[in-house]
């Protein structure tokens, strides 16, 4: 087990723990202290009943948006038991996928498990939402019937009963399977359904649990393309389509208890299909009328190009020049302008182009980070993307730039505007607002503090504090400590190093009372506090 610890180490130090929340500051102690890390997630599995009673997990819970006005549940896992819930599942990985339909067949596309030593990756790169679409593009142009359609609330409603029994009969010789399904237990309280939105370990565990489906699908004589949630069957007459769309509604309530989303059901032709896919022809949302010829054009360029880009890549630089090359060519900043004279933007296309932005040259790139950001209403379904985009561009921005940022997303923040009573864009705006200092940030994350129960809040407003070095305010939470969440807890562990001998005092009082997870974080930073140019990451 100690190889797949490592492993989900590595993973979640590289690429984070989710793809919705934040980093959490752990991350950096597993990436610096991998070996140490995996002794205690060896330790926990060796004494998984004890430490789940002695260390629950905390976890943290948020709303995350979805589109203007809808919402989802989203939870950031304990750093430590995600670590420990992704190695256990890592562990059977491999049985899994020998479990499903053979990737060769080209019919399921999400996350195929096949972990990389090198890259870290834990999932065939090469099978994804891209060979998704253009092996459905490909089926389409061979189908005169296409049936698009999506499973409702497809994590939230995931059957652990079924889990269980899907794990049992992969027929596993260790007890990883039960380790798994009394961690979901736990995540879950009372109920018996629901897997953790977002982490690698969730989805493999739903891959297994869909590819029933996949092979009655399959059994049946239906030609379909999955990836994740998303299905797309493929018929010669419209008969054939609705008896196939029947067949996976019946099935999936049957079997898994689970509903295709009604609104985003659709029977098309296969030339409609085409026309309308991000990757065959117009963008299905973005009416013809609306965007000139010209930047249709850029527009579908852009959603066809990968922007994804590992910084710590062997063949790093060569990549990201040939990323910025082929972005080059499309007219980002064109593009930019055309979704902010909207009345709504298009939220797939308007991710790509704020993710795009990092590769624009300055001065354009300070101006077009500016304009995201003083566009919170118009942007909110992806403002949580602006603010991380405009964090890790902030300090290549002129220093006119950085003080415009900063000011807007302070006035947001104090005028209570509703693009951040979204916890989760609060979170990322907090962090953004952590890069500058002054008596006004400073004002206004204790007002933050002092009003928000949000545990993700009050946890990065801690490191804040710390990373500006305002030992008064710190000082004055010390008595807290006890009160504490975990997350605060390390938090605090950590900041408390700015204190210097009244901090150093405290630690040797409190020592005894900490948990082996809180030692090492209290090791961690005491090393990296020894360097005076050390910066509380956050």
């Amino acid at each position: 087990m100690r190889m797949h610890f490592k492993r989900a180490l590595s993973n979640i130090s590289k690429f984070g723990d989710t793809d919705i929340f934040p980093f959490p500051v752990e991350n950096h102690i597993f990436y610096d202290k991998a070996d140490q890390a995996a002794e205690l997630l060896l330790d926990t599995y060796q004494n998984f009943a004890e430490r789940l009673v002695q260390f629950p997990p905390s976890n943290a819970s948020a709303l995350a948006p979805v589109g203007y006005t809808g919402f989802r549940w989203a939870t950031q896992l304990d750093p430590l038991w995600n670590a420990f819930f992704l190695g256990l599942v890592l562990s059977i990985g491999d049985p899994i996928e020998r479990a499903r339909i053979p990737k060769e067949e080209n019919a399921v596309f999400s996350y195929r498990f096949n972990a990389d030593n090198e890259s870290l990756e834990l999932f065939d790169q090469s099978y994804n939402w891209r060979s998704f679409m253009e092996k459905s593009l490909e089926m389409a142009a061979a189908s005169k019937f296409v049936i698009t359609c999506d499973i409702s609330e497809f994590y939230p409603r995931l059957n652990h009963h079924r889990l269980d029994n899907a794990l049992r009969q992969l027929r596993l010789a260790g007890d990883q399977a039960s380790k798994i399904m009394t961690f979901l237990s736990n995540f879950s309280g009372t109920y018996s359904f629901g897997l953790p939105i977002g982490g690698p370990a969730a989805r493999i565990l739903s891959e297994l649990l869909l590819n029933q489906i996949d092979r009655l699908l399959r059994t049946e004589g239906i030609r379909f393309a999955r990836f994740a949630d998303d299905f797309h069957l493929f018929a010669d007459t419209y008969e054939g389509a609705f008896k196939a769309l029947l067949y996976l509604t019946e099935r999936l309530l049957s079997n898994q208890g689970l509903q295709l989303q009604k609104a985003k059901t659709r029977i098309m032709s296969g030339q409609e299909f085409i026309s309308t896919s991000p990757l065959g022809g117009n963008l299905e949302d973005s009416p013809a009328d609306e965007t000139s010829p010209h930047l249709r054009e850029q527009s579908q360029n852009l959603m066809r190009l990968s922007v994804r880009f590992d910084p710590y890549s062997a063949t790093a630089q060569g990549d990201y020049e040939t990323l910025k090359s082929e972005l080059g060519r499309i007219d980002i900043l064109g593009l930019l302008k055309a979704e902010l004279t909207k009345s709504r933007v298009h939220i797939s296309l308007s991710k790509r182009i704020v993710s795009a932005i990092r590769y624009v040259d300055e001065p354009q790139r300070g101006e077009a980070v500016l304009s995201l950001i003083e566009n919170a209403e118009l942007l909110y379904p992806i403002y949580a993307n602006v603010l991380l985009t405009a964090k890790l561009l902030y300090q290549e921005l002129g220093e006119k730039v950085r003080g415009a940022i900063i000011e807007y997303v302070r006035s947001l923040v104090k005028n209570d505007s509703h693009v951040l009573q979204t916890e989760l864009n609060l979170c990322y705006a907090i962090r953004l607002l952590a890069c500058g200092q002054g008596p006004e940030n400073e004002e206004i994350l204790n007002k933050v503090y002092e009003r928000t129960r949000s545990i993700l809040i009050r946890r990065d407003i801690i490191l804040g504090m710390a990373r500006w070095r305002a030992t008064y305010w710190l000082s004055d939470l010390r008595g807290q400590f006890r009160t504490f969440t975990p997350a605060e807890r390390r938090a605090f562990l950590i900041g408390s190093f700015c204190l210097t001998d009244e901090g150093r005092h405290w630690r040797q009082h409190i020592a005894p009372e900490l948990s082996p997870f809180e030692s090492l974080v209290r090791d961690w930073a005491s090393e990296k506090s020894q360097s005076p140019s050390w910066s509380i990451p956050l």
